[in-house]
C-alpha cells in the first residue's frame, strides 16, 4: 500500500514540479543565448534589442531559481497539511493504512522532488555558463576531479559517500522538522497555522540550544585536547590529517541531522498515532 500511496503523490506532484523545472532550464537557455547574441549585435541596437530583454531575462532566472526552492517547500507543506490534517484527512486516514505509512507517502517524493530541484538548478548553471571556450574548461574540471578523488582514495570516496548522506539525510531533517510542526501546531483549535510556525521556531531554536550545549561539553572535556593531537599524529601526512578533520565534521554534522531528524520522526509518529486532531 505505501508503494501506491508513493506513487500517487508522484503523479499528483509531477504536474507542478516537472513544468516549474523545465521553464527554469528554458529561462537559463534564453538568458545565455541573449547575453551571447549581445556581443556581436550592434552598438546602436544593442539596449533595445539586447540589452533590456537579457535584464529582464536574467531577474526571470535569478526570481525562477528562488522560485524553485520556495515552491518546492511550500508545495510539499501544503500536500501534507491538506491531504493529512485539513479536510482530507477524513478520508485519508480511513485507508488500511499506518499514520506513518502516509508520512512516508509524502517523505520520500518531497526527498526526490527535493533533490532534484538541487539538480536541476546546478545544471540551470551549467546552461548559462556554457560555451565554446567553458566546454573544454569543464572537461578538464571533472576530469581533474576524477583524477583527484582516484589519487586520494579512500578518503576521497568516504568524504563524497558522507557529504552525499549528509544532503539526503538534511532534506529529511528539514521536512521532517516542518512536518512536525505542523503536527504539534495542529494541536490547538484555532489559528492552527500561526502555531505551527510558533512550534518550528521553537524547534530551531531548541536544536542551536542543543549544538551549542554539545560543543561546549565537548571542548570542556579534560582529554579532548590531548586526544585530538594524539590522533593526528598518528596520521602520516599533512593531507591525511587534513581529510580527517573534514570527515571528522561532516560525520558530526551527519550525525546531529539523524538525530534531530529520529526525535522529529518520532514526534509525528507520536501525535498522529495518539492526539491526531483533524479540522
Amino acid at each position: 500500500m505505501l508503494r501506491k500511496l508513493i506513487k500517487y503523490e508522484f503523479q499528483a506532484t509531477a504536474r507542478y514540479f516537472l513544468p516549474m523545472y523545465l521553464l527554469l532550464l528554458v529561462f537559463a537557455g534564453l538568458t545565455h543565448l541573449l547575453i551571447s547574441v549581445s556581443f556581436s549585435v550592434n552598438e546602436t541596437l544593442r539596449t533595445f534589442l539586447v540589452e533590456i530583454p537579457s535584464a529582464v531575462m536574467s531577474f526571470a532566472y535569478v526570481a525562477g531559481l528562488v522560485g524553485v526552492f520556495v515552491i518546492t517547500v511550500l508545495l510539499v507543506v501544503a500536500r501534507f497539511y491538506k491531504n493529512l490534517l485539513g479536510n482530507e484527512g477524513y478520508l485519508s486516514f480511513t485507508l488500511p493504512v499506518t499514520p506513518m505509512q502516509h508520512v512516508w507517502g509524502k517523505l520520500i517524493p518531497a526527498l526526490v522532488w527535493g533533490i532534484a530541484g538541487y539538480t536541476v538548478m546546478i545544471l540551470s548553471i551549467v546552461i548559462l555558463a556554457m560555451d565554446a571556450n567553458t566546454i573544454p574548461y569543464f572537461a578538464q574540471v571533472f576530469g581533474s576531479l576524477g583524477e583527484a578523488m582516484m589519487r586520494e582514495a579512500p578518503h576521497s570516496w568516504i568524504l563524497f559517500l558522507l557529504l552525499l548522506l549528509l544532503l539526503i539525510v538534511g532534506i529529511l531533517h528539514a521536512y521532517l522538522e516542518i512536518y512536525a510542526a505542523i503536527v504539534v501546531g495542529c494541536q490547538v483549535k484555532k489559528l492552527r497555522i500561526l502555531a505551527g510556525f510558533g512550534a518550528y521556531v521553537g524547534f530551531s531554536m531548541v536544536e542551536q540550544l542543543l549544538m551549542s550545549i554539545g560543543l561546549t561539553a565537548l571542548v570542556m572535556l579534560p582529554d579532548f585536547p590531548a586526544n585530538v593531537y594524539n590522533l593526528f599524529r598518528y596520521m602520516q601526512t599533512a593531507e591525511d590529517a587534513a581529510y580527517m578533520v573534514l570527515e571528522v565534521m561532516v560525520g558530526c554534522l551527519l550525525l546531529m541531522n539523524i538525530v534531530f531528524a529520529a526525535a522529529y520522526y518520532i514526534v509525528v509518529w507520536q501525535l498522529l498515532r495518539k492526539r491526531l486532531n483533524l479540522e
